[in-house]
């Protein structure tokens, strides 16, 4: 039965990369993760239906936090600036930091509701292991002369 999951995810994330279509290729690759963790946390079938709304309010959270400060940074470099303008980002690179981090505190109280501590501690490690996962496969979908896709430099 593992095997099969592992399976699936694969072909989702190999058939994610032949679309161009952006919305769609996200969808999927959030479907291709929502399956990775549901199984890398061996949640039953109670747990699933709980979790996943939940775990999909905290992402809306977390790229709302990212997008703000990636928006307001996004193009600059710190080489490029002034002390003060290289300060400013220091300070505010550290506000997102501790925004995430409470947004995690917040949401540890609300997952431990329906999951276990120890499947809580396995979440980050799961989500950790789908991003490599997804940016190997990136990169090896790039070919010849491509570069490494278009999210590497």
């Amino acid at each position: 039965m593992k095997r099969f999951l592992r399976t699936i995810l694969i072909v989702l994330i190999t058939t994610t990369f032949a679309h161009a279509q952006q919305g769609q290729g996200m969808a999927r690759i959030h479907a291709a993760k929502m399956a990775y963790i549901t199984d890398r946390l061996r949640l039953s079938p109670e747990q699933s239906s709980n979790f996943i709304p939940l775990y999909n309010e905290y992402e809306r959270e977390v790229r709302g936090i990212r997008q703000s400060f990636m928006g307001k940074y996004r193009g600059a470099h710190p080489q490029d600036t002034d002390d003060i303008s290289a300060r400013r980002y220091i300070d505010d690179n550290l506000d997102y930091q501790q925004a995430m981090i409470d947004l995690k505190r917040r949401y540890n109280d609300r997952f431990l509701k329906v999951i276990s501590p120890r499947q809580l501690a396995d979440l980050y490690n799961a989500e950790r292991e789908f991003r490599q996962i997804l940016l190997k496969r990136l990169n090896n979908g790039a070919g010849p002369g491509q570069g490494r896709g278009r999210f590497g430099r």
